[in-house]
Formats: C-alpha cells, structure tokens, sequence
C-alpha cells in the first residue's frame, strides 16, 4: 500500500473549511477529513489556491534551507530558492515544491513557486490506484446524510484534475474535491499530473514539461536501433485433417502487437513465459484477455479478426490458426521485435598507476537483453544495427607521486610511460608444403614501464588498438601428381602426357617487420588467379617504419625506402588443366600424316584464362607432334603454311569476389598529441571493361581494413589554456566575467598534464574581465502590434508603428516619447500577408469593389456641430465644425478601408479617426484639415473636397500654401503614379469602359445628421430668396446641397441669399467667383464624349498637362513634358523610387532602384531623350530608359549624383525639364570643441559647442554651422527651459541672446533636422554672477507646467520633487464633473498618495515630495452630448539624473594655482550613485573647475628633488637644494633669506641612502650525475639556479642573458655501457627461408651488468633477428623432366620454374654462357 507523505510533522493548527454545497463535508465525528490541498501546501505562510477558497498550513521559516541568492535575483528583487519539500508520494511519480520571497513589496515579476517530480518508482501491484485511493477515503463520510462507496469516474477532458467519483452500483456522480492531491495522473494510460489542480505535461523521463516520448522499441527518447518492424502476411490453408497451424512466433519483449485475419478460421495464441507453464487462447468473442500478464484487444466482426497487444509481451507468442470454416484465413502481423543481443559498455577499468598519471580504458560487451548476461561477440556482430561501440580512454590518478624528498622529478616527455601496444612474433612455418596450410604466431599485450622494462599485460589494456591476426593461410597452392592422358588407338608407348608435367616451386619467403629504419614490408602473397594452368600471384609492398618510443608501424611514401622494391607479383602454375573434348589425343587420320616428314600440326587446348574473373582471355595452343613417337617436336618440322589460324576466345565473365578498397590516410588531425587519421573503405567487386562497383559490406568475407588510426604522437609544448567565458554577472549594466586559464601539455599518450602557472612561458591571460550592458537601459525602437491584413484574400500587406521603449533597472519596459528614438532606426513597418486564395470560377463573373460615391455641393450657411457627408462630393463648411465622410462599398470588407489625403495614407490622431465602418471623422476643422480626400477600397476609389469658409467670409487656404488644383483621378492610379495591374470590367459592356471621371450627376443623395446616427427624411424645401427650388437645393440648419447642374441656378440669385441675410454681401460676391472657378475646374477635369468612347482600355485617363491645358491634343501639336503639380516633402524611404521630371530626387540606404518619369504629349508623337550633367546619358547595365521615356537605376549610388535633363522633340518643337538626383545625408553641425570665455567684451559671435562665459549684460550669437541633404531645419532649445525673451532666432539659423543676465543661465541646443535623421549641439552658457539662481528657470517651468491626459494614452517623466498636475483635456468651458482614477482606483488621499484639485477638478496636482505619485492616471467625464470621455496618461518617476557634487576642496591653501571641482554623477531618484552608463541618454552637464584661494603664501623653505643614490648597489649618499621661497597671489615666485624661514624647521640637503636593487644570480651545488646518458660515459647533472636579493629574497629582476647553465654534462660510470650481442641460435629452417634471433643487451663495460636498455639508448641497438636459409629446398641438381632441352633452346632458364625442374642443364647453360 502507497504511504501519502503529508506535511503535518510541523503542523500545529489546520482548519477544515466545510463547503455550503455539500461537498467535502466531514463531520467532526468522523476520522477522515479531506483537505483539497493538503500535500504539498507551502509551509509556513498562508496561500490562496486558484479557487479562490483559502486553506491554511502553518511552519517555522527555515531560512538555513535557503540557497545563496545569484546576481539576477538580487536584481529582480527575489530572495534565494528554498529547499525542496518533501515528495507527495512515495511511488508512482509525486511532486515536491520550492518556494522563495519577493523582497521588495510584491512587484516581483515571476512566480514565487516551482515544482519538479520525484519519487518515481513504480508502486507495487497491490497498492492499487492512487485516485481509487482518494475516492475511497470518502467512504466513510456521508453525502446527504448517506455512506457510499466511491469508486473513480473516467478520464474527464474538462476537469482532469478534479476528484469525480461515482457510488459503486449506482449512478451518482459527484465531484468531491476542486483538486485531486498532487502527483496524480490525470489519465490512466499517461503521465501527465496534477499538480495544485492543473493537468502538466510530463514526459517518459518522469521530468516536468519534458516532450520526451518513447520510441517503437520501448527506450524513451530513443531513436528506434534497439528493435526491428517484423511484418508479413501468411495463408495457414488449415483444414479438418490437420486443423491447427503455425503461423509465426513473436519473442518476449516485443511491442505493438498488430493481428489482422480475413476468413472464418479463429486465432490461437500461446504464451510460454520463462520458468512459468504454457498458456493457450482462442479468440472467440470480442473484448480484452488476460494473456502471460499481458492484456490483449481483440475484436471479430462478420468477415474480419483484429488482435492488439501494445507490449512489451512478458512471454513467447506462438500465433496460431485454428480451423473453423471451409474458406481460408488471410492473416497479416506487424510487431516490433527487440533485437536480442546488444553491445553495453562496460565500466572503466582499473587505473594503470596508483599516481602520478595514468589511464583508464572501458570495453563493451555482447549482452544478451533477455537473460541479462554476457554472450559471444559474433551474436551481436550477426545485428547490421549494432555497433560497437569504440573503447574510451581517460586520464586517472593524475596527483604526483611522494618520495622522500617530497615530489618526484619531471621526467622529459620521451620518459613518460606509453600506452600498452600489441606485440607479435614471427611467424612459423606452415604446416604443409603445398596444398593450403596454415601457419600461427603468438599476439600478447605488453607494457613498457618507466625504467624501459617491457612486460606482458592483460589483453584489455590494448583494445584500444585492433588485435593483429594470429592465424593465416600460407602455401595454397596445389600439390605437384602426376595425371596420366587416355591411351591411344594404336599400340604404341603412352606419351607421358601432351604439355610438360611441371611443379609449382613456391617460393618461401622470409616474414618481415618493421625497424627503425625505413624498410619494404612485403604483405602475403594471394592465391593464383587461375584454377589451372600458369597464372599471376600478387601482394602489397608498403614503406614501413618502426617508432621506437611508441613501437608502432607508420607507413612512408615508397621515397623514404633506400632498398629496392621487393616485386609485386609472380608466376604460379596450378597444375595442368583438363583437356577438353574436342581436344583430346586422338589417332592421327590418314590424310595428316604426311608422306615424308611425319609431323603434323594438332590442336593441343587453350592457354590458362588470363583473368579468373572480370573477363580473361585463352589463345588456342597448336603443336607440332611426331607421328611415330607421338611427342611434341619442334614447331619447324611441321609445314607452316598448313598451321592452323590462332583463335581466342573469352573466359571467366562472372564478376570478382568482392575485396576491400582503401584510399589513401587524410592528414593528420593534429600536429601533436596523438592525432587521429581517416580513410574511406569500401567493398567493392571487379567486372567486365576494368570497371568496380560497389556492393555492400557484408559480402566481404576479408577482414576489413581499418579506417581510423593514430598519428603524430609526440608531446606538444607546454600552452595556456583557457575555458569560454563565463556569464556576466549582471545581465543588464555593469558586471564581471570569470573564466579559468591552466598551463597545460597534451602528451604523447593523449592525455593532458597540468602543471604550474610559473612552467608556461609568455602572459598568462586575462580571468576575469569587466562586463558591460548598458544598451539595456537605452531607448530602443520596436515595432508596435501589427494591423489586419489589407486583403481578406490572396496577397496584401500590414503595417505598424513604432514605439520608443527602454527598460528599467529592475528590467520593467516603459514607453517613451517617440523623440527619445529620434536617431535610431526604423524597424521593419510593412511586410507581405498572405490570405486564404481568392476563389476563382471560370464560368463566374468577377465581383469587383466598388465605391458608391455620390456626387453632391455642401455650403454650410451657419455653424452646427456636426454634420456627415458622402464620398464623391465637395463642401464648403465653416471651421469648428465636426464632420464625418462616409465611403459606402460593394464587395468589400468596410474594416479594410483605406484613406489618404493630398496623396498620402491617413492614420488616426487626437483630431482625426477612421471607424471600423470606414467612415473619417474629423474633429474642429481647423485651416491644416483643407485639401482633398480619397477613400481606397482596394483598387476603387473616389475623392472628397473640403474647403473652410472664414471669419472674414473668404474661402481659407491651407496653412502650408498647398492649393488642390484641378486633378483627375484614375481608380487605378498607384501612389508612385503607374496603375496597377488587375483591371475589373464587372458590369461594362464590350468596347466601354466604367470612368471616374465623368461622374453621374444626378443620382440623388441625402443629407446626414449624426445627432441620432439615422439617416432623415428629404429635407423640407425652403426658399433662396425669391425663388423656391422645391427640386434643386436641400437646406436644413444652414447648409444647401446642390447637384453641379444646379450651379448656374444659385449663382443667379446668390445675390437673393445675401438679401434674406443667409450670407453676407462680401461673402455672396467672393462665393459668386469660387463657384465659377470650381465649376470650370470640374468641366475641364471630365473628359470628352469622344475620349471615353474611343478608348477600350479602362486605364487609359487624360494626363495631367491635359488637365491643366483643358483639353485633349490636337494634331499638329507641339511637343510638351507634362509637369506634375506635387505637395509636400520630395523625401521618401521607398525601396522603389519613382519621380516625375521636375522633382528632387534623394537617394537613401533604403533606395533599390530610381525611376524618372518624363510624360510628353503632342503630335506627331514627340521623341524623348535625357542627359546627365549635359552629357548624354548612355545605357548600361544598371542605367537604361524604356520606350515610355522612363529612366530605370539599379542599386543607385553617389555616382548617379547629377542634372538629368529630359528633351521632347517633334516636327513642332521641343521641351525639357530638368530632376536634379542628390545624395540624401544626415545633418552634421560643425561644432566648436574649444571653451570661450570673454568677460571683457559686449558683443561677440561664438559658434555653438564648449562652455561659454560673458560678462553680465553682453550680446551673445551663437552660430550653428550644418550640413545635409536635404537641407536642414534649425530649432534652438533651452534645457532649463523655454527660451526667454531676450533670444531671438536669425534667418541665417544663428540665435541671438541679448542683454545677458544670470537667468539666462543654461544649456543652449541646436537641433538641425531633416527627413533623414538630426544632429544636436549643445553650448553651456555662463554669465558672470550667474551660479546664483541657476536652478530658478527650471523651478519656474515645473510650477507652471501642465501635462495634459489623452484620449489614446501618454507616457511622461517626472522628477521626484517637481510639481506634477495633470489636465484633462476638456473646453474650458467645461462644467461637469470629472471623476479622476489612479492605478484603475478612484482616487483617494491617503498616507501614500497626496493631491489636491484645481480649475474645478479639471488639474490634478500631485504631491511628488514623498509617497507614492508614479503610476496610471485616468480622468472621466461626459462632453455637453453625453458621450463619454475618458483620457489617462502614465507617471513615470525619473529614476536616474545626472547632477553635479559640491565643490570639492581647494587645491591649494594659497597662490595661484588653486582650483576646485564639481564631481558628475549619475544618481537614482534615492541619491544612490549608478555607473555613467545608466545615464548615456540623458545630456550631461559640464563641470568646469574654478580658481580658488588667490592669496599669497607665507615663506616656507621649498627643496629640489633628491639626486639618485651615488652609489647603484648598497649604501651610498644623495643631495638637493634647499631654499626659502614665497608664492604671491599673482603667481610669481620670490626668492629670500633664510631668516625669513627661521619659524620653521629646514630640511636635510644630503641623507645616506641603500639600493635595494642588488640582485644576482646565485647557483647551487653540482647534483650527482645521474641525468639521462649522452655518450660512452657522458650523462647529465643539474643544479639550482635563482635571482636574488642581497637581502636573500627572490627576485624577478636578474638579467636572463647572464643566467647561468643549470645543466652540463658530467663523466659518468652508469653510462660506460654497450650494446652485447650473443650468438644467432639455430636458424628455424633447413631451406626454404627461415629466421633467427639472438639476445643483444645493454651491458656496463667494467661490472658487466646488465641495464635497463634506455641507458644505452644514446647508440644504435643491434637488431635481434634476421633471415636464414633462404636457399632451395632440393637434395641435389638433376633435371626432373625429359623437356629440358626445348627449356634450354626456348631460353626459359632464367624463369625459376623452368630453373629448378632443369636443374643440371640451366646451370651448364649458366657455365657456358
């Protein structure tokens, strides 16, 4: 049974809260009380669980649990961690918690509390369900006055951590708790928990929001290589005479189980655990069984079985089929199958020493998973999945060793004790001569110590390196037998046979190994390539040499080898191959025996196949045979000219067997230290045309080569190493990084050794460092939350704006103004969006958006409020007056509607906003709100003109000078002045064309009041004057609405208006001309009948030359540029630039390409072309024009800075006009760095920068020299203030500062500024008398200062101490009440928060002195039309300033020279002292020093310095002058007696002194001469060496050029050695190639011991064996074959085959010769 770990061993109080619904009600009679929360309720403090209903636990504050708070959480505000609580549960998977404290009020970000699992061990069976478990601790409390006995509800997807339990037997379901106790699953077949009544994710790891799931096999995490998918389909075909079959056997540990049978026959499945009794099944009916602890799903359906068994089976499975029915059974199984034998690494291996450093190797054994114990190797091996895995080595036991005299002596590098090696002995002789032997050598593992001596070792020392072979094949040629040819049908002697018998001699060579010097290593030769017959035998011959200190081979370019190559192949003969048929020895015919001669030509078979593989060759073999002796003569015996033809033909077409192929060694990894190098090895195969081709690995029966192996094993020199730097300690402002730096020598072995820092040569670097992070605290821009896609289909765009945000020291983000980011860049503000596609039907018509504009004159006779208007129109309204323009669309989403004005996007402000519904609202028009509206519905548009009436009843212009002119508008016209390029022909007819331009006059409109938001009635008619037009003109509160056609109507009895008093007489004449004016614009804008019908495109438009001019060319019209009429700043960031001739153009960083348009008209046609600078412009690659006259620049650049003129020419005439392309740069001030002061002059002219100081009453004109493109705007500012009234700006940009006085006092700023960015200088002014009252402006400003609220929020600064009132933004006529909030409360006075109220509750006044005053604060009320208003600003308290100390203490007493300063420091709103960097964005005074203490001094005696030591090294003596002297005010110095001084003591002129610089290097005795042998009779002594004081304290001082040898050569009587060389024993063969060795030792020539041979390794060593024997095997020289003389005539004694069968007749060949 599961215990439940409840924390009450510390609770003293525990209240039981009884709920008013009824559940969790536990009586007081009862003993078992149920807590929601009980099991892991933070101790000691009172917590709130997320249902709001409060359970309280109580404990001691443990604060020794507490960890050490880190930088980060002091900086956060945070307390340490505590400990962990005790788990929930103790099996089965429980939670523990930790807690920590928020120590600065409880405005710390993050939670106070983390989890982790624990106690993940599986509960035993019989504990039974841990949710069973809570429901039943229920049982004995009653529910509505009755027991039951509470069983667990099923998995609950709503509530899953919620105690639903049901009565046993009834249906009754009843929640009774909010939360199940922590640690408990929230389904069963998961392990997600609950944790404080929230489901969290946990993974197969048993870890908190750990993703890790298993893989098919079982292995959590894992990537699936420990099992195999086994799937397959069978037809059993059971019947009644043997009714049970077979099917197939799944193994115990399998998964995923997957039974699909198709036919009537049923499933049998027997289960065969280990060492339990067998178990049968025979699925019948559907539901789950119980099989070998396993549970199987299985269902039947009419024509269909499906068996599951998710796994891992605890059993073997034998799936049967049993017999049921005629029809047969399709069976298909799937499962995953473990693979049984698996590669575990083993644990490390003991160390190799107890000290002093070592090595520790591991291994990895063949497991057996299903029994867990080791089996052979080659089970794992017969798995492609496995590999095993490569033995790891690491270092052990690296603390040096102790000796008597306290540390053992470094050894040299070459002296440190190598890695265990493999050693092999010769191999032996082969157990046969021929016929396929076999031939050992005995491979032990040996160590070689530190004193040389080599021992045997066990073998796992070494199975880092591959184990040599031991064993191989050796003499596999075929034996010499005699083979006797069939007999012949004439009764003769049988011929002995018809080709040479001849025996293979094979030659026995001698085994070489590798020596220290360069040598050729021949490898075994291969068998012969043919079967029969002469053939080829082949090796490998590799430059090898021996590296005596590692004993390892390494391999040399063939170069390196002096000796010449030993050969690469060699002849064999297999033995004669059989005759073929057709070829065999028969009686010769009649007609070939010749009548004179007796010799013919007979065939005699084919040559031996040239290749056993891969396609050979055979050449047809024609003798000449005697016909009475039936033997082979010479071939000219027989007649030539009847030979037979030579034939050939192929052989051996099947492919090679399969071999290794290596490529050569990559370079070494490392230069030293024991590198590693790589090869490829592949298995590939021979075919036809000397082609390979790869085949897979297993078919290489060879063993493979290896494809890694050690390299550059020598000791690298000692270096310093140091680890990556650490974290900074602070993760925002000013820290520290830590990082370790060791001394460190990689050795030969691999390993590291670490020694002292003193043993490493050059600077040790740098471990910690200073660590800065102030860009944390500076403003950065970011981009806002983006809008809606443009679109609601296909393609479109979003945008953004930019917010300025810093972060606070305590890591909080405020808003800034957007001018604290004036200088950064902008990030990205659009970007594509992309949509569901647009539907498109072929057979369906396109809906194309559509603005329903409605063309109506507005004049507003009188003032309103508001009035609403339609897109398409045009009105004439007084100023005030608030408006709204609705755009009414067709297929169109209204909420994507967009607006411009003069040409450029809308966006909302306090006075102007877009509704959802897409209407504009516009609030007070003022005189900026006149010009000309366009509302965008995707490619549909359509305009709306508004003008103001002014006081003096003229029409207003715009403040800026912009006039609207007479444009015509193409719905299709872009921004940069092309058309897009989707047209819509919805609802036009072929040959027609919808146009803009031409608007439908008289559609009838209506005129909105927004009072109510309805639309009303037709106004009612009222009378102009004398005429009533009861159809024409609406009027209604003193405003007309007019169709165009009714101008000429109202301009007849306008006159009528000004006598009924509607208008005035000077207003009736001026609206009398405007009227005019707009009545001619418009007809000169609407294009002729003949232009909209000729045209069959619908974005062919009248341009704007035929706007201006009226009408469209005729011919024989002169050639024009159409010049664009253009508003506001030529600057703009697009990627693509497009302007028309006449413009500017500024090219910035974000300026891809430039287009220059130069429209034209007349007739003919005219002719454009352009020029640069009066150059005619050349086409190029990135520089070309169209046939539209446009010019295209890619990627322009400075040199594409130029005049471009455009020319059109025709018959008639021409035109040009002229773009002038600049080089956008930022404005750059060309400020002072020099410091001004003139307190003599009245006038003076000093350009901004430095301090300045004038006398009180001067003319100050500070100058402010700037740069940029385009040319910058220049604004002056004052930091203390607004600029006084003496200040006066001068049309040069220079500000003039009259009549100087101290409050003028103050930082002076230029800001120059254009549409690329701004430049600031600033000049500290100081008037004479002027540190008096410097704070008095800046007192002045914070009193009278207002920050008003705002309807979409603000954000400002405010220094504690300064005023803070806060306005909200209503008329000041405003007399409802105003409801002020703070921090979303209402606001109240209280011990914190102190305020008071002005202008009738329209100003908030806080009280910034002391509490708390930073925070949100909102204003309420209700404007005289009931609708509510409400505006709120943030406060934020200016956490950092920068201000000057007081000034510090003179300098000096007296004289001149005295000066004091003022410290700068950056302070928090406390007075705490921050790092300069936290106030890098705030502008820092300047602190100038001050001349102080101007008196003169008394007489005092001054004396010279001293004079160096007269003597370099011990004691000496050393002088100055000594005088009486007096500094005066003025600066001047006198001279005078000694008398003057007489009150004060006079100072020594001459003192002894001491050089402590008397250093020397002092040696030590001569040690013994026990060093490393050098020679006959030479070693090595040392002795110590150091640089001292002669005060005997050691010194870094000394001279290293004159220091002394520590080590010299000595005579010793240790190395009077040799090498002693013993007798070769007896040689291991007889013949035929053996080997013998001999002892060689190192031995001292006077005792004749023998010593370790590293003491006689200054000399060559002997080498310990050799060959022998390498003679012939034969007793005697006699030839062996009855062919030797056709050997001696053929001259094929020089081959050793035909050599040694014709011993006796070579060797006379040999005589002769």
């Amino acid at each position: 049974m599961e215990f439940w770990v409840l924390p009450v061993c510390r609770i003293s109080l525990m209240l039981t809260l009884m709920s008013s619904t009824g559940r969790g009600v536990a009586s007081q009679t009862q003993s078992a009380y149920f807590l929601p929360e009980f099991a892991l309720s933070p101790q000691g403090s009172f917590l709130e669980d997320t249902t709001g209903e409060q359970y309280l636990t109580y404990r001691y504050d443990d604060q020794s649990s507490r960890t050490t708070r880190s930088d980060e959480e002091r900086d956060t505000g945070w307390d340490a961690w505590g400990a962990w609580s005790d788990c929930s549960r103790t099996c089965g998977g429980g939670a523990s918690y930790s807690l920590r404290r928020c120590l600065n009020g409880g405005n710390c970000e993050g939670r106070n509390i983390r989890y982790r699992t624990c106690s993940n061990t599986d509960c035993p069976p019989e504990s039974g369900d841990f949710r069973a478990q809570q429901c039943s601790a229920h049982n004995d409390i009653k529910y509505q006055g009755q027991t039951y006995e509470w069983i667990p509800v099923t998995y609950d997807p709503v509530s899953p951590c919620a105690l639903r339990c049901q009565a046993r037997g009834k249906s009754l379901v009843v929640e009774l708790a909010p939360k199940v106790l922590d640690g408990t699953r929230c389904k069963a077949d998961s392990l997600d928990m609950c944790i404080s009544g929230i489901c969290q994710e946990v993974g197969c790891d048993r870890q908190l929001g750990s993703n890790a799931k298993e893989d098919n096999c079982g292995v959590c995490a894992g990537d699936g290589s420990t099992c195999r998918l086994v799937r397959g389909q069978a037809l059993p075909h059971v019947s009644p005479e043997e009714p049970v079959k077979t099917v197939i056997e799944v193994p115990m540990g399998s998964r995923g189980l997957r039974i699909t049978a198709k036919g009537p026959d049923m499933i049998v499945i027997e289960a065969h655990a280990p060492n339990s009794r067998r178990e049968e099944v025979v699925f019948s009916s559907s539901g789950s069984h119980a099989l070998g602890n396993n549970t199987v799903e299985y269902q039947r359906g009419a024509d269909r079985q499906t068996l599951r068994c998710y796994g891992p089976l605890s059993a073997d499975f034998t799936i049967k089929v049993k017999y049921a029915g005629p029809k047969d059974t399709v069976m298909q199984f799937l499962f995953y199958q473990p693979i049984r034998y698996q590669w575990r690494e083993t644990d490390f291996f003991p160390c190799s020493v107890t000290c002093g450093g070592g090595y520790q190797l591991n291994s990895a054994d063949c497991m057996d998973i299903r029994y867990n114990k080791s089996v052979a190797e080659h089970l794992c091996h017969s798995f492609p999945e496995n590999t095993k895995p490569t033995p790891k080595l690491k270092e052990c036991n690296m603390d040096p060793c102790l000796e008597s005299d306290g540390f053992k002596e470094v050894m040299p590098y070459d002296q440190y004790q190598p890695l265990p090696r493999w050693e092999q002995n010769p191999w032996t002789s082969c157990s046969v001569s021929c016929g396929g032997g076999s031939q050992e050598r005995s491979v032990v593992c040996v160590e070689e110590d530190i004193h040389g001596q080599i021992v045997q070792v066990e073998e796992w020392k070494c199975t880092h390196s591959p184990r040599p072979i031991s064993k191989q094949s050796c003499n596999t040629f075929e034996c010499p037998q005699w083979m006797a040819m069939e007999w012949s049908q004439v009764k003769s002697q049988p011929v002995e046979a018809k080709l040479p018998w001849l025996k293979q001699a094979q030659e026995l060579e001698e085994t070489k190994v590798a020596l220290e010097d360069p040598t050729f290593i021949p490898g075994p030769w291969s068998s012969c390539s043919v079967s029969c017959g002469l053939g080829v035998q082949r090796r490998q011959v590799k430059c090898k040499v021996l590296l005596s200190f590692t004993q390892a081979e390494v391999e040399l370019p063939d170069e390196e080898c002096v000796k010449d190559k030993p050969s690469l192949q060699r002849t064999c003969d297999s033995g004669p191959c059989l005759a073929s048929p057709d070829s065999s020895w028969r009686p010769l015919r009649a007609h070939e025996i010749p009548d004179q001669h007796g010799y013919v030509w007979e065939n005699m078979g084919f040559t031996p196949c040239s290749a056993s593989c891969a396609v050979g060759k055979q050449m047809a073999v024609v003798r000449c045979v005697s016909t009475l002796k039936k033997e082979i003569v010479d071939d000219t015996l027989c007649n030539g000219s009847k030979a037979p033809l030579a034939s050939l033909r192929i052989c051996n077409p099947q492919p090679c067997p399969p071999r290794w192929e290596v490529s050569v060694w990559n370079p070494c990894s490392v230069s030293c230290g024991v590198g590693l190098q790589t090869r490829s090895v592949s298995c590939v195969r021979s075919v036809a045309g000397n082609r390979t081709e790869s085949v897979s690995s297993v078919q290489c029966v060879e063993r493979r080569p290896p494809e890694l192996q050690a390299c550059n094993q020598v000791a690298c020199p000692l270096a310093w190493e140091a680890e990556e730097w650490q974290q900074c300690s602070h993760s925002c402002g000013r820290g520290t990084q830590w990082r370790k730096v060791y001394c460190k020598q990689r050795l030969a072995t691999g390993s590291y050794r670490r020694l002292s820092d003193e043993e490493c040569a050059g600077t040790k670097p740098d471990v910690h460092r200073i660590c800065i992070n102030p860009d944390c605290l500076l403003p950065r821009l970011e981009g806002g939350e983006w809008s809606k896609c443009s679109v609601t289909c296909g393609k479109g765009v979003q945008r953004r704006e930019p917010v300025c945000r810093r972060q606070t020291a305590s890591g909080q983000l405020v808003t800034l103004d957007r001018s604290a980011c004036s200088d950064l860049p902008l990030p990205p503000l659009i970007r594509s969006c992309r949509m569901s596609p647009c539907s498109k039907h072929k057979h369906s018509k396109k809906r194309c958006p559509q603005v329903m504009g409605l063309k109506r004159i507005y004049i507003q006779t009188r003032q309103e409020k508001r009035l609403s208007f339609t897109i398409g129109g045009r009105a004439y309204l007084l100023p005030k007056t608030s408006v709204v323009i609705k755009c009414p669309v067709r297929h169109f989403p209204k909420a994507q509607v967009r607006w411009e004005k003069d040409g450029s996007d809308l966006t909302s402000s306090k006075r102007l906003s877009i509704t959802r519904s897409g209407a504009l609202r516009i609030y007070n028009l003022e005189a900026e709100d006149i010009g000309l509206y366009r509302c965008w519905a995707n490619q549909d548009s359509d305009i709306f003109i508004l003008k103001l009436i002014g006081y003096n009843n003229r029409l207003l212009e715009h403040p800026e000078g912009k006039s609207l002119g007479s444009r015509n508008f193409h719905p299709y016209l872009n921004k940069e002045g092309g058309y897009v390029g989707s047209k819509c022909h919805e609802g036009f007819p072929p040959g027609k064309k919808a146009s803009k331009s031409l608007p439908s006059w008289m559609q009838k409109n209506e005129f909105y009041r927004d009072d109510d938001g309805q639309p009303k009635e037709l106004w009612d008619t009222l009378a102009l004057g004398n005429y009533a037009l009861a159809s024409a003109a609406r009027s209604h509160a003193g405003a007309f609405v007019l169709d165009p056609a009714q101008f000429e109507e109202l301009v007849k009895n306008i006159s009528q208006l000004a006598e009924s008093g509607d208008v005035t007489d000077e207003m009736a004449l001026h609206l009398i001309g405007k009227l005019m004016e707009d009545l001619a614009a418009a007809g000169q804008g609407a294009p002729t009948e003949e232009s909209t019908t000729t045209g069959n495109h619908l974005d062919k438009t009248p341009n704007t030359s035929e706007l201006s001019e009226g009408k469209t060319p005729k011919k024989g019209s002169r050639a024009v540029i159409v010049r664009q009429k253009h508003h506001g700043s030529a600057m703009s960031f697009q990627r693509d630039l497009r302007i028309h001739v006449g413009r500017t153009a500024y090219l910035t960083s974000a300026t891809h390409s430039l287009t220059l348009m130069c429209p034209a008209q007349g007739f003919p046609p005219p002719n454009l072309s352009w020029s640069k600078d009066g150059a005619p412009l050349q086409n190029g690659d990135r520089v070309s024009w169209d046939s539209d006259g446009e010019v295209h620049i890619l990627s322009p650049g400075a040199s594409d800075v130029g005049i471009y003129r455009c020319t059109a020419t025709n018959d008639l005439g021409s035109d040009s006009e002229t773009t002038l392309v600049l080089l956008a740069e930022t404005p750059m001030i060309a400020a002072s760095r020099r410091n001004t002061s003139d307190l003599k002059s009245s006038s003076l002219k000093v350009v901004v920068g430095g301090v300045i100081s004038v006398r009180l009453g001067a003319n100050l004109t500070l100058e402010c020299p700037v740069k940029g493109v385009p040319r910058p705007t220049l604004s002056w500012h004052r930091k203390e203030g607004p600029l006084g009234a003496s200040a006066s700006p001068l049309p040069d940009g220079s500000l003039l500062l009259r009549n100087l006085t101290p409050p003028d006092y103050g930082t002076y700023s230029c800001v120059a500024a254009n549409s690329i960015g701004k430049s600031v200088a600033s000049s500290l002014l100081r008037v004479a008398g002027g540190a008096v009252g410097e704070s008095e402006p800046s007192k002045e400003m914070n009193r009278k200062r207002v920050l008003m609220a705002s309807v979409i929020g603000t954000s400002v600064t405010v220094k504690p101490g300064d005023t803070l009132r806060i306005g909200c933004p209503v008329v000041p006529s405003h007399r409802k009440p105003i409801k002020w909030s703070y921090q979303n409360q209402t606001l109240k006075q209280s011990p914190g928060v102190s305020y008071r109220m002005l202008v009738g509750g329209r100003i908030l006044e806080m009280n910034t002195h002391g509490g708390t005053f930073e925070g949100r604060y909102e204003c309420q009320t209700q404007t005289n039309n009931q609708q509510r208003l409400t505006a709120w600003i943030h406060v934020l308290a200016q956490e950092f300033e920068w201000r000057l100390d007081e000034w510090s203490t003179c300098s000096t007493s007296c004289g001149n020279r005295g000066t004091q300063m003022r410290k700068v420091r950056c302070l928090t709103s406390e007075g705490q002292e921050m790092p300069h960097s936290i106030c890098h964005h705030l502008p820092k005074p300047i602190s100038q020093p001050q001349l102080c203490n101007l008196l003169d001094c008394p007489p005092s005696w001054v004396s010279t310095v001293w004079s160096r030591c007269s003597s370099s090294c011990g004691r000496g003596f050393r002088e100055r002058r000594v005088s009486c002297q007096q500094v005066e005010a003025s600066g001047s110095v006198r001279v005078l007696s000694s008398s003057a001084c007489e009150g004060s003591r006079r100072p020594e002129d001459r003192e002894e002194c001491s050089s402590h610089a008397c250093v020397e290097w002092l040696t030590g005795p001569w040690g013994k001469c026990t060093g490393r042998c050098l020679g006959p009779a030479v070693a090595t002594q040392s002795r110590s060496v150091s640089c001292r004081h002669f005060s005997n304290t050691t010194s870094k001082t000394c001279d290293p050029k004159e220091r002394p040898s520590s080590v010299r050569n000595c005579s010793s009587e240790m190395c009077d050695v040799h090498w002693k060389v013993f007798p070769w024993r007896t040689c291991t063969a007889a013949c035929g190639s053996g080997f013998q060795s001999r002892r060689v030792e190192c031995i001292h020539r006077q005792n004749k011991k023998t010593l370790p041979d590293q003491h006689c390794a200054w000399q060559r060593r002997p080498s310990t064996w050799q060959h022998c024997n390498i003679t012939s095997c034969g007793i005697e020289c006699k030839d062996r074959t009855h062919y030797c003389p056709v050997v001696k005539q053929l001259k094929l004694c020089p081959v050793d085959l035909y050599r040694q069968r014709c011993c006796q007749t070579c060797a006379q060949d040999t005589s002769a010769t």
